[in-house]
């Protein structure tokens, strides 16, 4: 009965508001703030009680109930409101180990290496999403320059480990293997021996001699070529497998001109669905070639947006390359 009067008596909206007001404020402040909301709510439900004559012997029982209602959702706000602050903190503290991580693995790479201009691009399928184990790295090496990118299965901290080792081999080994098939072959077996017993990397190596591009695919989606306005995939080898699980390190080979451009990217590309489907990235490669390469990579970011509307199930990750020798004097 004392409960069904709080809920009906003459002074129920204030009471309400006097317990509701502690529970809002514990969605917004600290636990300290939301204690001092919880303490003038209770002293409004004391002085309430006082301007009504509450504590007169028959309705005594119904106004200690009614303070002790208020002080129970006041209690309850404090614990909400320091349960939110503590994981507020905590994904805070996961979000700078992640960006750190993150940095270790997507380093900015490098304008230009040799013959070739480069820029990348990463995006998080969700801003709180966990740290993924999208790859890339550029390196000038003596057989000509080097790119990899490389898509570790999964997301976490595991895989980014994963991603290091990738990583950490290949900067070693780049300027050792004279073949990109071999340097293949070696990330394949560093992957091996660190991996899991469900894990699994796929990658696409690129190195650049003069005018001939070599292309060692391990199961990852082929890099597109864009020259002269065309758009044309480099398809990998049939049974490409991913690093750690036997990869061959079969390449292909490619002539250049100046001007052609290179897409490497990771399967979120790819995979990115709109209202039609899945993203026509062999129509808006084209889009690559529209200005400057940094141009022509946000003017495809920009259509992938368009098409996904925003929302991705997946990291995008793509690293572009044009041939640009310098020209004779």
């Amino acid at each position: 009965m004392a409960a069904l009067e709080v809920a009906t008596g003459k002074h129920a909206v204030v009471l309400a508001l006097a317990v509701i007001t502690p529970l809002l404020a514990s969605s917004l402040l600290g636990p300290r703030a939301t204690a001092a909301y919880a303490v003038l709510a209770l002293a409004l439900g004391a002085a309430l009680g006082t301007l009504s004559d509450q504590y007169a012997a028959p309705r005594l029982p119904d106004q200690v109930v009614r303070l002790v209602l208020i002080a129970a959702g006041g209690a309850l706000a404090v614990a909400a409101a320091r349960s939110r602050v503590h994981r507020e903190e905590r994904l805070a503290r996961v979000q700078r180990i992640a960006a750190v991580a993150q940095q270790a693995i997507l380093p900015p790479v490098p304008r230009r290496l040799g013959d070739l201009v480069l820029t990348a691009s990463y995006e998080s399928a969700d801003e709180d999403a966990a740290v993924g184990g999208d790859l890339y790295a550029a390196v000038p090496s003596p057989f000509g320059t080097r790119l990899l990118l490389a898509d570790v299965r999964g997301h976490g901290l595991d895989a980014v480990r994963l991603a290091s080792t990738v990583l950490g081999a290949f900067r070693e080994r780049a300027h050792e293997r004279a073949d990109l098939g071999e340097l293949a072959r070696d990330l394949d077996r560093a992957v091996a021996r660190a991996a899991g017993p469900e894990d699994f990397v796929t990658a696409v190596l690129a190195e650049l001699q003069g005018d001939e591009l070599r292309v060692c695919n391990a199961g990852h989606p082929p890099p597109l070529l864009v020259r002269a306005g065309r758009v044309e995939t480099l398809p990998p080898p049939a049974g490409a497998l991913p690093l750690g699980l036997g990869s061959s390190g079969s390449c292909s080979r490619v002539r250049l001109v100046p001007g052609d451009r290179l897409l490497l990217y990771t399967d979120g590309v790819v995979e990115a669905r709109g209202p039609e489907g899945d993203f026509p990235l062999l129509t808006a490669g084209g889009r690559l070639a529209d200005g400057s390469l940094e141009q022509g990579l946000g003017a495809l970011r920009a259509a992938l947006h368009a098409w996904s509307r925003g929302s991705r199930t997946d990291d995008v990750t793509m690293l572009a390359a044009e041939f640009a020798p310098p020209t004779p004097a």
